[in-house]
């Protein structure tokens, strides 16, 4: 079993003898990736726990930072010294909705993998690394559905509103409102849970999903008009945006959120790409509607990414349009084969 009696109780120790505990994510924290490391940290906070602090490679979204009332959490990028302070200072280091240090940040990492601390991982990705404890499972909706079940077995009387939050906007943005890697029961069970504890659903998906800023919407109906390519034959479609278009309606971190998913909304779709120029590389969002179109392996053997069978994600230093010339190749190829 996963959760088992007995790693349950060492990192239960682990953090009773820790008195600086840091939880780290990966770079473009997502909402799982802030839900779930804001759950553990106001967990750790009611058992206790006083110097905590949670480091994120860069920025997350603004429709998340409701989260972080009596948070302690610092954004590498604009604090690396601070950042590399926290990260000496630390005796327990848990990572967080990731499968690998890397993800963390270049800047991190080779200080990361420089100490001799005891290191925790809780993430439902593929093919993770080896860390002194491991709660990993690739069956999970996200990581914020199975860190709810680990906080609940380590004191479930500590377990209040503010943490059901950001539970819910874990297991809600990582499930496209249950709209995928949501298969089996526990995930429901979780929510079932989270409500009996005083969450009132509407308001909060109402926080995450439904607002949006004038420029976001005036983006999502220029890249639905204007940059949606459709290849039916293939049950093929993707979106591709450049730096330029996106300075020209006021992009903001975030803007671009489940934007991917529009294109499977088209009748007879299954596979869907979103490209996004940044300043130096390429961002690559996948999803897909059936296993026979693995993206996880797609990713991970075209795009420098990976994540997970339906849903995953990747990078390119090439420029925009050859990305989109080789991924037009690829659909072309016949994704259904995976011939990859």
């Amino acid at each position: 079993m996963l959760l088992t009696k007995e790693k349950i109780e060492q990192f239960s120790k682990m953090i009773e003898v820790s008195d600086n505990i840091v939880i780290l994510s990966h770079f473009n924290p997502d909402g799982d990736a802030v839900g779930s490391t804001t759950g553990l940290y106001k967990f750790l906070q009611n058992i206790g726990k006083k110097n905590l602090s949670i480091i994120y490679p860069n920025e997350y979204a603004q429709n998340l930072t409701f989260l972080f009332e009596g948070v302690n959490h610092l954004i590498a990028s604009n604090g690396l010294l601070t950042a590399k302070r926290l990260l000496k200072q630390a005796d327990l280091l848990i990572f967080m909705d990731l499968n690998r240090i890397s993800r963390t940040s270049e800047e991190l990492q080779g200080l990361i993998e420089s100490l001799n601390i005891p290191t925790v991982l809780i993430d439902h990705h593929m093919d993770p690394e080896n860390f002194d404890i491991s709660f990993s499972d690739t069956g999970s909706s996200s990581t914020a559905e199975l860190t709810y079940k680990i906080i609940k077995q380590l004191n479930p009387n500590k377990i209040n509103i503010d943490i059901a939050k950001s539970i819910y906007t874990g297991i809600c943005t990582d499930t496209g409102s249950f709209s995928y890697s949501c298969a089996r029961r526990d995930c429901f069970d979780v929510v079932a849970e989270l409500v009996d504890l005083g969450l009132e659903i509407a308001p909060l998906k109402r926080q995450v999903f439904d607002l949006s800023s004038e420029n976001r919407l005036k983006l999502l109906g220029y890249l639905l008009s204007e940059k949606l390519r459709v290849f039916s034959e293939h049950k093929a479609a993707y979106i591709s945006v450049s730096k330029q278009e996106l300075r020209q309606f006021s992009f903001q971190k975030g803007d671009l959120e489940g934007v991917v998913n529009y294109c499977l909304k088209i009748e007879g779709i299954e596979f869907a790409a979103l490209l996004s120029e940044r300043q130096d590389t390429i961002r690559l969002s996948f999803r897909s509607t059936t296993p026979n179109i693995d993206v996880n392996k797609f990713a991970n053997q075209y795009w420098n990414g990976g994540g997970h069978i339906l849903a995953a994600g990747g990078n390119s230093a090439l420029a925009l349009e050859e990305v989109e010339k080789i991924l037009e190749e690829q659909i072309h190829n016949n994704l259904h084969e995976n011939n990859y």
